[in-house]
This record gives C-alpha cells, structure tokens and sequence, in this order.
C-alpha cells in the first residue's frame, strides 16, 4: 500500500501538469512517460543491485519501497494524464475565477472528478507491486524481509513439499481477486475514461 501512496503523490502532480499546464518540451516529454517502462527490469537489474549494495539499501524494507514506485509511477502518469485530459477545463477555470488557487483546484475539483481513475490506477499500481518478484528475489536475502512472491519462492525446494508451493500460490492471488471484484467498476470507468474525448 505505500508504493500506491508513493506513486499516486508522484503521479497525480505530473499527470496533472502534463495534462494541463503549457510548457517548453510538454509534447515530447508527454510522449516519453512510457520509455522508462519500456525498458526491461533485467536490463537494469546489476546497476541496481550494485547501487543498493553500495548504498547498504539492500535487504532492506526502505531498499523495496524506494525502488517500487519506480516501476509504478510511469504507467500511473501515462494513465491518469489521458483521464485529466478527458475532464472538462471550463470547471477548473471557473474555480480559478472563483479565486482558487491551483492547488485547491486540484484538490476541490479535479481529484474529486478523478475517483474511478484513481481507484482503477491505485488497483493496478496494487497489482504491480503485489506480483513483484525480480527485485524482490535480486535484493532480499532475510527471510524476515521477504515479500510474499519472494517468500513463496523459497518454498520451492526439495524439503518442502510441492502442494505447500501451490497452496501459496493460490493464496497470494486471493487478495488481488477479492479487490479486483471490489473495484472492478471503477476499474472499467477509469481504464476507459479519457480514451476518447468528444
């Protein structure tokens, strides 16, 4: 949960400023949110385990929740700034005429406009890091520090019966189904909101 936290408090201020606010390099920089997660994890996995270890972040909680967010914040950017696009600016305007400043606007206005989006990124950021296996197996050697798809893993083992492997398995996806089934109205509004405007 505080990756979702991380992320959303990165991703709503960016994805506003993409979608709202005119500067130099807006375009590109708006076409460019994706590249950093186009790039995959085992490409900057050595870089990565050497920072952390050179930095003693490695094996660490503040190691896990410094570099998760990375890996969620460009998708959540990408995804909320089609959404703010998709909201109608004459409200905003008419709340910086009422005497707003631009944070209340966003505050007031915009956020309370954005809640299906909000709910279906903070879902999907969820699931990101909730599946997250890579950095977790790269930079977590205390078993008291595991996640739970690193945990699971290391059930996997010849001493270790194989049902206790799968009985984990099936009870790391219960807690992504029970909230998918919970949300999924939301999801399904905030994924398709802001991917046609008219």
């Amino acid at each position: 949960m505080l990756t979702v936290f991380i992320t959303l408090a990165f991703a709503i201020p960016g994805a506003y400023a993409v979608a709202r606010l005119r500067f130099k390099g807006q375009a590109a920089f708006s076409r460019s949110i994706l590249l950093i997660y186009m790039v995959p994890m085992i490409v900057l996995a050595l870089p990565i385990y050497i920072a952390f270890s050179m930095t003693g972040l490695r094996n660490s909680f503040w190691g896990i929740v410094m570099i998760y967010p990375v890996t969620t914040i460009p998708v959540a950017l990408y995804m909320l700034q089609g959404y703010f696009r998709g909201l109608p600016a004459e409200v905003e305007e008419a709340g910086l005429m009422d005497g707003l400043s631009r944070l209340a606007v966003i505050w007031k206005i915009t956020l309370p406009l954005s809640l299906p989006a909000l709910a279906s990124v903070s879902l999907y950021v969820f699931m990101i890091a909730w599946n997250e296996f890579l950095l977790a197996f790269m930079l977590l050697d205390d078993p008291s520090k595991f996640t739970l798809t690193r945990g699971i893993a290391s059930l996997n083992s010849s001493e270790i019966p194989r049902q206790h492997l799968m009985a984990g398995s099936v009870v790391a996806t219960v807690p992504i189904m029970a909230l998918f089934l919970g949300l999924e109205r939301f999801m399904t509004k905030g994924l398709t909101a802001g991917s046609v405007k008219g």
